[in-house]
């Protein structure tokens, strides 16, 4: 079944919808996104049966615009969900649509505010500081590490001569003339990531004889081709076809395994260890970093250039926590940050006007006042959730056309 915002409009499913983010809290600056959200009830069918076809939430594609089915939405409201209650107490020239049928929701929303909040005010803001912080995020990768996705073999590491550090596979292979495809492997049992090297030394056309001698030099006479002429008749004729390192057709962050014959098996060419769980992070940094370029918002990056932490998560996050303190010391759910009187302040953040350290410090002392706010606050534990439930009963069966309070089990 389709199921996306234009569909619910088709199909006249909207119950309510309103802005959101930085337009709904009076901290909108000219190149902010209009956002939106709303709320909207699911066909009678998808109650019907196991819920296959129920969605919780319809959203567009980036998720900036996105519905709450009535389910999911009370279920929140029986938390104390900051995020939900916020369009309880949205403006109303923030407000698009209401239909009437959601007003017994609409008059005991003061009733919905409680100190089972503090846990979702605290969580949220934690979210906001680990962004602020840049933690896993894309602008923080170095894109001389991403600047191409690299090979397996580049993350493999084999001793240099000497003991003088170490090289990875793939430079390994290029400074001694030899070429991946012809390469046979074996991991050694009892260790982590460890492998022997063979080589296919008469399937490699383009291999020179003074190559062949200089890595054979520690092989026993009687296993090796100890003239040019016998080395060239033997590329001709003599071929083992190892596997190869990588399989051409198949990205895998495995090396592909060999055969090896119990004539070479003694005399590996090199032992090298590879190192899966770097090569597996430098693919995800590779596709989080180049998925970030090509959706990022340039004036939000050029925004934070140069400075150690993103503006508008931390103003967000200041913010997520006074309205904790604001809500837990009986003031309500305030929205407008003009009304709050912080407006300015907050956009002063997002606009990079303070320190890093006094960042710091503000983040701090704002999260203690809040945990203090909700340890002395007189709200009421939690929400009254069989009100919320006799609630939704009613709405849907204004919604359906159903009387449920003639309905006996």
């Amino acid at each position: 079944m389709e199921s996306n915002i234009g569909w619910l409009e088709k199909e006249d499913l909207i119950l309510y919808k309103s802005v959101r983010g930085s337009h709904l809290f009076g901290l909108n600056t000219p190149d902010s996104d209009l956002d939106t959200f709303g709320l909207f009830y699911c066909p009678l069918k998808w109650l019907m049966g196991t819920g296959l076809e129920y969605r919780p939430i319809i959203s567009d594609e980036g998720h900036d615009n996105y519905y709450d089915e009535l389910t999911k939405f009370f279920k929140e409201l029986g938390k104390s969900n900051p995020e939900a209650l916020c369009y309880l107490f949205a403006p109303k020239d923030k407000v698009v649509k209401w239909d009437e049928r959601l007003k017994p929701l609409w008059d005991i929303r003061d009733s919905l505010i409680t100190k089972a909040a503090y846990s979702s005010f605290k969580g949220y803001a934690k979210s906001q500081i680990s962004k602020m912080y840049g933690l896993s995020k894309a602008m923080n990768i170095e894109p001389d590490e991403v600047k191409e996705r690299k090979s397996p073999l580049y993350f493999c590491w084999v001793p240099r001569p000497g003991n003088d550090g170490v090289w990875n596979l793939e430079k390994w292979l290029r400074e001694n003339g030899l070429k991946q495809e012809h390469c046979g492997v074996c991991r050694l049992p009892n260790g982590i990531e460890l492998y022997t090297l063979y080589y296919d030394w008469f399937a490699d056309k383009d291999l020179k004889w003074e190559d062949y001698q200089r890595l054979n030099q520690n092989v026993p006479e009687s296993e090796k081709v100890n003239t040019k002429e016998k080395f060239e008749g033997a590329k001709k004729t003599t071929y083992i076809k190892y596997r190869g390192l990588l399989d051409p057709t198949n990205p895998s962050t495995q090396l592909r395994l060999s055969s090896v014959p119990k004539s070479d098996a003694t005399n590996p060419l090199c032992t090298f260890q590879y190192n899966v769980n770097a090569f597996t992070k430098h693919c995800q940094d590779y596709k989080k970093y180049w998925d970030w370029v090509e959706h990022r918002n340039q004036k939000r990056y050029e925004n934070n250039l140069g400075h150690q932490w993103d503006s508008k998560n931390t103003m967000h996050a200041i913010r997520i926590m006074r309205m904790g303190i604001e809500a837990a010391t009986g003031k309500g759910l305030i929205l407008d940050r003009a009304v709050a009187g912080d407006r300015d302040e907050l956009l002063k953040i997002k606009a990079h006007g303070i320190t890093f350290e006094e960042v710091k410090a503000l983040m701090i002392k704002t999260e203690a006042q809040m945990t203090e706010a909700f340890e002395h606050s007189n709200l009421p534990d939690e929400p009254d959730r069989e009100k919320l439930e006799s609630i939704l009963q009613e709405i849907r069966a204004s919604l359906y056309g159903i009387s449920y309070n003639t309905i006996s089990i």
